[in-house]
């Protein structure tokens, strides 16, 4: 028995048609993600880091002494308990929870005195200036985005004790 010709062509119209249906469901989620869902914006870390971890530092400048590069390590101008390449780490990784300025304010007093750390990166005129504060439980600093944030760190580990003077 022999099939007419326009039901053939029907036939494979149709087998066409569920071809390409097909290959559109299997391309269904890339299509979606493209078109239909927009692309997430560069949203903040949740836990900002306090310096630019994107830049490379050349010095640090703290209340009662300061901390240099020179060639590939840091030297300090006093004697730490610890390296300054351990301080300068210290620093790089320190990163804490976002506080919003409303809460910021309304703890403010309780905070007492601000201090500064000075910081000196490669590329830039002006260095970052960091300020911080001390609260009983933990620290608020302004980050290189600035950002306020909390961390509770010991404060020998960001900003030890002196032992000696020395000269660079």
């Amino acid at each position: 028995m022999r099939v007419p010709p326009a039901r053939r062509r029907r036939w494979n119209n149709i087998l066409i048609i569920l071809v390409i249906v097909f290959i559109g469901l299997l391309n269904l989620p890339t299509i979606i993600k493209t078109y239909l869902i927009e692309p997430q914006s560069h949203q903040q870390p949740q836990y900002p880091h306090v310096l630019n971890p994107a830049k490379s530092l050349k010095e640090m400048n703290f209340t009662h002494y300061t901390l240099v590069k020179k060639s590939q390590h840091w030297h300090s101008d006093k004697i730490l308990p610890i390296t300054a390449d351990q301080l300068v780490e210290h620093w790089l990784e320190l990163s804490g929870t976002v506080i919003d300025e409303k809460t910021f304010h309304s703890i403010e007093d309780t905070l007492g005195n601000p201090g500064t750390v000075e910081v000196w990166y490669d590329d830039q005129e002006e260095p970052q200036r960091i300020t911080y504060y001390q609260g009983q439980k933990f620290w608020v600093f302004k980050t290189w985005q600035n950002r306020w944030v909390a961390i509770s760190v010991d404060k020998n580990y960001i900003i030890p004790t002196l032992t000696k003077s020395v000269s660079f």
